[in-house]
């Protein structure tokens, strides 16, 4: 694949002041707008001449911009020059001669032409004139796969055709290949993939040589080049939340960039106004560990040399959490200056877009910051509660039911349509239950007692605002992202805020005399709860069958005619909902678990999700048709992913390769699967060799690193191995198995206290492990440190297995307590752990009053502390415990050793009845 010209990365944003940089900010911000009618910019009075007709000109393209109107946008006479060569001729000649390559030049020389031919002082005007082009090509991308409704009218002033595929399209094919990011390719039946090529273009998210010369003045670019690079990374062929096809290139646009990184410019989200301090901190270092994997595909070789991502020298570099400088604080506020002052909607929705990603990318213990910093610029509180109430028809007892209370936010009075009837007002078709099932008595929503006071019903039922709604739905996708999708307290939390989002007004408002009298604040914030509430209901047989018809309904209103695109694309950035072939595959998932396996696989088809469908035809027992089926496509239209699903049907590694050396070893996958195959086989050195072909090019999938670490583990390559299981907890920090197996290395390397500090990692993750604390009990006693063993001790009893509490190590620790030895771990005495003994086993005698080891323990213990009379209770009941173990032994050699304990425990007894203190 060759190099794509990038022509603005890295771009720095100069301040400047005076009225045209005030006007183009007020022009930014309203392209940012939530709100049904942004701001609209005023010129000053002060401008005149050709400066004043260009601001009028600008002005023009900022409706089209927002509404992806691209027809409107381009027939404006201020980008005429740039129109004429994104015409659909033009466009087609150029591709014709020297493929995207030959575009992407051509489109870098028109815009600084462009820019450069602008009336003295309008260079910064026409720069966000090309910003707004590329907006409205974005616009119109997701207009085509997200939101519609399709643009089925052709335009030849359009570059491309609004709702063609890439194979209906002049070089088609080469958009697919140029939208490839790191290893990973895009979905092949997106909808003009050339609508998201031109922005990636313009906003400098595509790889190659930097320029700095067209959008630097644009204080949203990295915005927009943010929302960009997002949904690119969405449009990657297998991008799952749960970890799959997440490209590290893609994550520092989407992601990085927006807030910053040490050592590096400040981001916009980095400014005043938007996260504190030490919010902006917690992010910045969740997100640091994980670009330690990240390289640059222009870097890689095009052939696999050494690895060069496995580096066993910096297997001792640590990841401290950077610091936010003052400098950089004040730097990134005077950068951002228009920015900080945004109207609390926008700054709001910008948090709500960071922490949705942060969550799709398994950032999750920084949402709540990025959730606080949201509520606080609207000034809203929300907070899952219980109240009293029924939830079936005919019930008469109340429960508790779960709801949501909302508090505070920036209220906004909308105005009612007047003399309409409700019922032509537009929401989302909302299934209701009783249309599916006539017999049921689940009513909709919960129905609230009546002893619940006004002021806390109006909490729970008003309708929210957009703001609010992005919100709550942003709580939704980290519930998701962050817990187990089949427990059902999970889902009721998620039913509970999808129901609040989905609150109608009682009187109708009407924004856009084309979109009719709404019922919501918006139409996709509504269409998203009601994703989130199938996704709670199908686990319920009362609520299954109205999840799998809303789920369709939701495919099918992308069809719809009203509201219009506009409307829908205000928030399309925000709320997190699906693509429609996301959608589509979501269905088709339900339809398989709920036993539709034919039709599922039908659904895939058409969908050409392949691995999806041979998924469906193995489920059936149907797998000689699954491989007649890839072997036809194979023949028909050969593609790496292609042979990588013949492989995993044959398990023919040979697949995987003609996979690899078909994409020019770019697939990843095809290694990925080669490596995996040779781990099964136990073949560890071909293993790891081909898992480190396939993190060279993207090092974002977790479970790659942690299998190549096992394997280097196995091999004895322990240097390597560390550098594995890093990577594993620098982008899975919470995978205790992982910092489990790099204790272990750092163990067979003689370093105990590195292993120590992994362990007590591993321990915090997986606290209910046995095997995790047995091994943190063997690391604390090869340092000597008494406090991390007894800890140890006592959790092994806390799960249920004091038998891997160990005599030896029971009866070392209890001697150098007693014996106050000196030089343990950091410098510590004996003594120093007393009262932690006496507590562990006061614990376990408790629990566990059979074992007589427990009990001669703490009675030496309570002996040397000068507790006589505790001493002797524990004597006591270690000789009636031997006492039971000798009655129930049948070998005789263990017979004698309980039987000279017991003599051992009667002369200690007899012993303390001597002591007078004990008369």
């Amino acid at each position: 694949q060759p190099h794509i010209l990038d022509l603005w990365s890295r771009i720095r944003h100069p301040p400047s002041a005076g009225n045209m940089q005030a006007f183009l900010w007020q022009v930014e911000a309203a392209l940012l707008s939530i709100e049904p009618k942004a701001p609209t910019p005023q010129v000053a009075e002060s401008v005149a001449g050709d400066e004043k007709q260009e601001c009028e000109a600008l002005l023009r393209l900022l409706g089209p911009a927002r509404g992806g109107k691209l027809p409107e946008l381009l027939a404006e006479p201020l980008l005429a020059p740039l129109a004429s060569i994104l015409t659909r001729k033009a466009v087609e000649a150029t591709l014709n001669d020297g493929g995207v390559v030959a575009l992407q030049s051509k489109l870098s020389e028109e815009c600084k032409a462009f820019v450069k031919a602008a009336p003295g002082g309008c260079e910064h005007l026409r720069s966000v004139a090309v910003l707004m082009l590329a907006i409205a090509c974005l616009q119109q991308y997701l207009r085509a796969n997200w939101t519609g409704p399709a643009q089925e009218e052709d335009d030849k002033a359009l570059p491309f055709h609004p709702n063609a595929l890439a194979e209906d399209t002049v070089r088609g094919s080469e958009f697919l290949d140029g939208l490839e990011s790191d290893g990973e390719p895009v979905y092949e039946l997106l909808n003009c993939p050339g609508y998201l090529w031109l922005p990636a273009s313009l906003l400098g998210a595509l790889h190659g040589i930097e320029d700095t010369t067209v959008l630097g003045c644009c204080q949203t670019l990295l915005v927009w080049r943010a929302r960009c690079a997002w949904a690119w990374q969405l449009s990657i062929a297998e991008a799952s939340e749960r970890g799959m096809g997440q490209c590290p290139s893609l994550f520092k646009l989407a992601v990085c960039d927006l807030i910053g990184m040490p050592g590096e410019a400040a981001g916009p989200l980095a400014a005043q106004g938007f996260m504190s301090a030490e919010s902006l901190n917690a992010v910045q270092a969740t997100t640091a560990p994980l670009l330690q994997t990240f390289k640059r595909a222009a870097d890689r070789p095009g052939e696999y040399t050494a690895p060069r991502v496995l580096e066993p020298g910096s297997a001792q570099a640590s990841f401290d959490p950077p610091a936010r400088m003052a400098e950089k604080s004040a730097s990134a506020s005077e950068q951002y200056a228009g920015l900080s002052k945004a109207a609390g909607t926008v700054r709001a929705s910008l948090l709500v877009e960071l922490g949705n990603r942060l969550t799709w990318y398994n950032r999750l213990k920084v949402w709540d910051a990025t959730r606080d910093a949201a509520c606080k610029a609207i000034e809203f509180e929300f907070e899952l509660t219980g109240v009293m109430g029924i939830k079936r028809e005919f019930q008469t007892t109340e429960f508790a039911q779960l709801v949501v209370k909302a508090k505070g936010g920036l209220q906004a009075e909308p105005e009612a349509k007047e003399n309409d009837e409700e019922d032509d007002a537009k929401v989302p078709e909302s299934l209701k239950l009783k249309e599916v099932d006539d017999l049921t008595d689940i009513l909709e929503i919960a129905k609230i007692s009546m002893s619940v006071a006004e002021d806390e019903r109006h909490q729970i039922e008003r309708p929210l605002t957009a703001a609010e709604q992005l919100v709550l739905l942003s709580r939704c996708h980290y519930v998701w992202a962050s817990s187990n999708p089949n427990d059902e307290m999970v889902l009721q939390e998620i039913n509970a805020l999808a129901q609040r989002v989905l609150a109608k007004e009682e009187k109708p408002h009407e924004e856009d005399a084309g979109d009719g009298p709404l019922l919501t604040a918006n139409w996709l914030t509504f269409s998203c709860g009601l994703w989130f509430r199938c996704r709670a209901e199908h686990h319920r047989n009362k609520t299954r069958e109205r999840a799998a018809f809303q789920l369709q309904s939701l495919v099918d209103q992308f069809a719809d005619e009203k509201p219009s695109a506009a409307h829908r694309l205000r928030l399309v950035h925000t709320t997190g909902y699906p693509a429609r072939f996301h959608l589509q595959h979501e269905m088709a998932q339900r339809m398989m678990r709920m036993g539709m396996v034919s039709t599922a696989h039908e659904q895939f088809k058409k969908l050409r999700m392949w691995p999806e469908a041979v998924d469906c035809l193995i489920a059936a027992e149907r797998n000689v048709e699954a491989e007649d089926m890839i072997k036809d496509l194979i023949e028909k239209g050969p593609s790496p992913r292609l042979w990588c699903c013949l492989g995993d049907i044959m398990k023919d590694p040979k697949h995987y390769e003609t996979a690899w050396e078909m994409s020019g070893k770019r697939f990843a996958r095809a290694m990925r699967s080669l490596g995996r195959y040779y781990f099964d086989k136990k073949d560890l050195a071909k293993s790891c060799e081909c898992l480190k072909k396939a993190l060279d090019i993207n090092p974002m999938f977790v479970g790659v690193w942690f299998t190549m670490g096992v394997g280097l583990m196995q091999l004895e390559r322990m240097e390597e191995a560390l550098v594995a299981f890093s990577r594993v907890v620098s982008i899975e920090e919470e995978d205790g198995q992982a910092w489990a197996n790099l204790a272990a290395v750092h163990l067979h390397q003689d370093r105990p206290k590195e292993a120590r500090t992994c362990m007590v990692e591993a321990t915090r993750r997986c606290r209910n492990n046995w095997k995790m604390w047995e091994s943190f009990l063997g690391i604390c006693m090869k340092l000597r440190d008494i406090s991390g063993a007894i800890q140890a001790l006592r959790r092994l009893v806390e799960l249920g297995q004091p038998g891997r509490v160990r005599f030896q190590v029971l009866g070392m620790i209890t001697q150098a307590v007693i014996n106050d030895m000196p030089g343990l771990y950091e410098g510590r005495t004996g003594r120093g752990a007393q009262r932690q003994l006496h507590e562990f086993f006061k614990y376990a005698t408790d629990n566990t009053a059979s074992r007589p080891d427990f009990w001669s323990f703490f009675a030496d213990l309570q002996d040397s502390s000068g507790d006589s009379a505790g001493a002797l209770e524990s004597r006591l009941r270690q000789c009636r415990a031997l006492q039971a173990r000798i009655w129930e032994e049948n070998d005789p050699e263990t017979f004698n050793e309980n039987l000279k304990d017991l003599l051992d425990c009667l002369m200690c007894i007899d012993e303390i009845l001597d002591e007078p203190s004990s008369k």
